[in-house]
């Protein structure tokens, strides 16, 4: 039998492919093993030897209620972020260029919702197949790879070598794979494993399956975490699974060294040593992996991915470099200013892609043009609220309204006449004006007078972000007069605009509550009111201050505590 199909059938053997394991992982019982035993006292962080986890003072959450915390697969990102970490430069290139393991798609939220990565049968299929293919390409260099993923080997290893040191191996690898020590039935598994693989043919192809196993098994895939007590309403997450969790928020991958270290040691015991831990980790220079993502998403940049524009000025280098701004701009926003989410949405100071110059460009001489405010006004976000051939008012005002402001819009019914509604007004030159019975027909205006004026703005960039004054020969009226919130007065431009939306504290909070779901991979349900409160208060008291917030949600109650299923 050819090795590969060898490696397939062992692991299909033992009940761990992926076929066989993804769907039938229960929420409360984190994966930890067949059995569904904790294992011993190196994987709860205890430091005797007889207890049931209760060393010490429980940790007591500030809020009342949590929200339920799904079951989360890692996304298609985070996990080519994770075999980064994990692997010798060279190998993690090979093995992301395998590409078969299944792309996050989203429509709605971010790519971090378990409703984002769950797995059909073909999916998982493929996530066999990619770890197999890893496993192959780990074998064909194996005197390269193994040397350096091997602490206890050196390089011209024999096969005794392998033997010698693949328990110092296992429990390395497995630690960082997993994100805690592997638990006594995991370790099982994997001894078993590499010794019936070893004993038919060999070390270096054990070693093989056993890259296989660690890349594909359901504790590395999910954030998976232990069950509470059927008696409690919450449970604080174990050292490792707390380390796991603000790993994935402030760097998109594992625990680092100093992190496990922590976990090890107890020192994630009290929120002021979590954030002393979240804190240190905003100077690592993997901070931007999850930042960029979420500024990409958040202003639904994925909508950019498949999308075209039928534009003069739209090519496939536009499309390519539109696609990228966003998180372009939200790179630059961390590196190069004070980082306030204020300056996130007013600063003009952006220099954009060489390869957008000519979008950039136009009507740049034109009255009024002026520097762009924020991301918001950048040609992808702009693009990115548009339709293939022409704007969308309604669709722009609705995105501020309910992604930068966090306002309710209501559905669209089903049952408007549109064309019946606008009437005549459908044939004349400007978007504001066609769409204007909307603002006056009772049955629309409830919604549309709280929509549709902040889209007026924004009428100036056309659907490939590009500037123009006018439309259908017709000068572009900006305009609005708004009463939403405390966003009140009359506003001429975008800039005004913006610059008031950027001061509000309907915008701040809203940002901080697009990062909380970001971070625990859901919406935000009743049960959450006080945790985001809590977020939301501190990044005021931040001034608004990004790197501020990231260190309150890791150190907040939605991070160290889990709600318990009933």
């Amino acid at each position: 039998m050819p090795p590969d199909r060898m490696l397939r059938s062992l692991l299909v053997a033992l009940g761990i492919a992926t076929t066989g394991c993804y769907s039938g992982l229960d929420a409360n019982n984190g994966g930890l093993g067949p059995d569904g035993a904790a294992g011993d006292d190196a994987a709860d962080g205890d430091d005797d030897d007889d207890d049931d986890d209760d060393d010490g003072e429980d940790p007591v959450p500030l809020c009342d209620d949590l929200g339920s915390s799904p079951l989360r697969r890692i996304s298609s990102a985070q996990y080519a972020h994770m075999v980064q970490d994990l692997l010798p430069p060279e190998f993690a290139q090979q093995a992301l260029a395998v590409e078969m393991f299944p792309h996050t798609v989203i429509d709605d939220g971010f790519s971090t919702y378990a409703t984002a990565n769950t797995v059909s049968s073909s999916e998982s299929i493929a996530i066999e197949d990619n770890a197999e293919q890893i496993a192959e390409i780990f074998l064909e260099n194996i005197e390269t790879y193994a040397p350096q993923m091997m602490s206890c080997l050196s390089p011209g290893f024999s096969p005794d070598d392998i033997e010698s040191c693949i328990d110092t191996f296992i429990a390395e690898f497995g630690l960082r794979v997993f994100r805690r020590p592997l638990t006594d039935g995991e370790l099982d598994i994997v001894t078993t494993l590499y010794d019936d693989v070893a004993a038919e043919d060999g070390p270096e192809l054990a070693l093989a399956a056993l890259v296989q196993y660690f890349l594909q098994a359901p504790a590395f895939l999910y954030m998976a975490e232990r069950a509470g007590d059927g008696d409690q309403q919450y449970v604080a997450l174990d050292p490792y699974e707390l380390a796991a969790r603000i790993a994935l928020l402030m760097t998109d991958s594992l625990p680092d060294e100093e992190l496990l270290a922590a976990a090890a040691e107890g020192r994630l015991s009290t929120r002021e040593e979590v954030e002393a831990q979240a804190r240190r980790l905003l100077d690592s220079p993997n901070l931007s992996r999850g930042f960029v993502r979420f500024h990409h998403e958040w202003m639904r940049g994925f909508s950019l991915d498949a999308a075209s524009r039928v534009h003069p000025l739209w090519n496939e280098d536009v499309h390519a470099a539109a696609s990228e701004e966003l998180g372009t701009f939200a790179q630059w926003f961390l590196d190069e200013t004070d980082g306030t989410v204020s300056t996130l949405l007013s600063t003009t100071a952006f220099s954009p892609d060489d390869r957008l110059s000519e979008i950039y460009a136009a009507g740049a001489d034109e009255p009024g043009a002026g520097p762009r405010p924020g991301i918001l006004t950048t040609a992808a976000a702009m693009s990115a609220q548009a339709h293939a051939e022409a704007t969308s008012l309604v669709s722009r005002g609705a995105f501020v309204r309910s992604h930068v402001l966090c306002m309710s819009v209501p559905a669209f019914p089903g049952d408007v006449d549109i064309d019946g509604t606008l009437g005549d007004y459908s044939e004349l030159p400007t978007a504001r004006e066609r769409l204007e019975p909307l603002m006056l027909e009772p049955s629309c205006a409830g919604c549309h007078v709280g929509i549709n004026p902040l889209g007026f703005a924004f009428e100036v960039y056309d659907w490939a972000g590009a500037y123009r004054s006018t439309e259908n020969g017709s000068p572009i009226d900006t305009t609005a007069e708004l009463a939403i919130g405390s966003i009140e007065g009359e506003f001429g431009d975008a800039q005004e605009l913006m610059d008031t939306i950027a001061q509000s504290s309907e915008a701040r909070d809203c940002y901080a509550l697009h990062w909380f779901r970001y971070a625990v991979g859901r919406a935000e349900s009743p049960d959450d009111r006080c945790v985001v409160e809590d977020i939301q208060g501190a990044f005021e008291q931040a001034d608004g201050d990004v790197r501020e917030l990231l260190v309150a949600i890791a150190a907040s109650d939605a991070v160290r505590f889990r709600k318990v299923s009933q």
